[in-house]
């Protein structure tokens, strides 16, 4: 459940920067300074987001795989985006920051489509950009009626969740592809979930301390759902998207076609 602290909307001083944007419609434990860094640590904690993304794109363009290719841009623009949210602590940049985060959440969903043999290579990025900006317009709409939109990022998670399970079920019911290797995978899946857990302990206020502009809860959220997505990154790796990759894993449902 999202906390109460969250709706506690603090307004910003008079005479500061940002002061004449409307606020958003969560709150985190730091507090936020009359500067155009509004909330430090969850601002510079995203930069974390921007590295890995580089390190994915280099690794994607060695492969040479367009599907891979998905993974860095989407971590760098999760990073700019949260870093213009919690920078601003505006609501248009909120919307932004969805933007990111769907980003982030339909990368699995999009890549698992393929291993399930439901897109192409050639369609994929058209549906993960149609999906996301999809997303995006309906959280505004969401706000209208008061509906607690940070739970879309969630049930997409349930949906990776599940299509990964059903990928497994297929895989041991047919038996004629190569069994992917999970240690990337469970790395991942640990990360985010350490990292939610600093998400809620910093929205129910357990973790808070809101003088501190190092290290917080929603901080330690960025920092270690960054690793996971690259690990997730590592996980997807092995398995042969693209025309011309020799030697690898075959996804299952033939994506590598």
């Amino acid at each position: 459940m999202i906390a109460q602290h969250q709706f506690d909307i603090v307004p910003v001083e008079p005479g500061c920067p940002w002061e004449h944007w409307t606020r958003p419609n969560v709150h985190w434990c730091e507090d936020n300074l009359c500067a155009w860094i509004t909330a430090p640590a969850n601002t510079y904690s995203n930069i974390a987001y921007m590295v890995f993304g580089y390190l994915m794109i280099l690794e994607a363009r060695r492969m040479n795989s367009r599907t891979l290719l998905l993974f860095g841009p989407a971590s760098i623009i999760t990073g700019v985006s949260s870093f213009a949210f919690h920078a601003s602590y505006t609501y248009a940049f909120q919307i932004f920051d969805y933007f990111g985060m769907f980003c982030f959440v339909y990368l699995a969903i999009v890549v698992n489509l393929r291993r399930l043999d439901v897109i192409s290579v050639s369609s994929q990025s058209s549906v993960f950009w149609a999906l996301v900006c999809g997303s995006t317009v309906v959280v505004p709409i969401l706000g209208h009626f008061n509906f607690p939109y940070q739970l879309l990022v969630l049930g997409n998670v349930f949906v990776t969740l599940f299509q990964e399970l059903r990928l497994r079920s297929i895989s041991g019911a047919k038996g004629k592809h190569t069994v992917a290797n999970y240690r990337y995978f469970w790395l991942g899946m640990g990360f985010l979930i350490a990292g939610a857990t600093c998400f809620a302990l910093d929205a129910t206020r357990v973790w808070c301390d809101p003088h501190n502009h190092v290290m917080n809860g929603h901080a330690a959220w960025h920092l270690l759902t960054s690793f996971g997505l690259y690990f997730f990154f590592k996980f997807y790796k092995q398995f042969a998207w693209d025309k011309g990759m020799k030697g690898l894993p075959v996804v299952v449902g033939g994506a590598s076609s």
